[in-house]
């Protein structure tokens, strides 16, 4: 599969991003470019068909935003924007990388992310839009040491 990726960073590409997270189920009415890093997938036709974003916090960053359109899934781009966004994430000088998933626990657990609970999370991602309001309180909290 041939596919390109771009960094979001205009208010068109946000919204076609946000358009895109809701068709796969995810939130995404709080997404926000500043202090934030998104990245948009497109096949050869541009087309939208996966996604993935940091929000940064000092040394801390919340995952969030992994998407992979339902025709695309099971052909590894789901790898790669996780790949990509912890490459990110390391060139960013994060130390600590969150995430919650009510979908993907073990698909994290294989990516070297651990379980870790809520009252151990740092403030900053705690008050953060996802974790305080979008993220149900069944979702796992996940954390990878980078």
């Amino acid at each position: 599969m041939n596919y390109t990726s771009t960094i979001i960073n205009d208010q068109k590409s946000l919204e076609k991003l946000q358009q895109f997270l809701k068709a796969n189920k995810l939130p995404a009415s709080d997404l926000k470019l500043d202090e934030s890093i998104f990245v948009g997938y497109q096949d050869e036709s541009k087309q939208l068909i996966g996604t993935g974003g940091l929000e940064l916090y000092g040394a801390t960053a919340l995952l969030r935003s992994v998407a992979v359109d339902e025709r695309f899934r099971g052909q590894s781009l789901g790898k790669t924007i996780v790949e990509d966004i912890i490459a990110k994430a390391k060139g960013a000088k994060i130390k600590d990388l969150y995430l919650l998933t009510e979908t993907a626990h073990n698909y994290f657990l294989k990516k070297g992310f651990q379980d870790v609970l809520r009252e151990v999370v740092p403030d900053v991602i705690r008050q953060t839009t996802e974790f305080a309001q979008v993220c149900p309180a069944s979702a796992v909290v996940m954390k990878l040491t980078l």
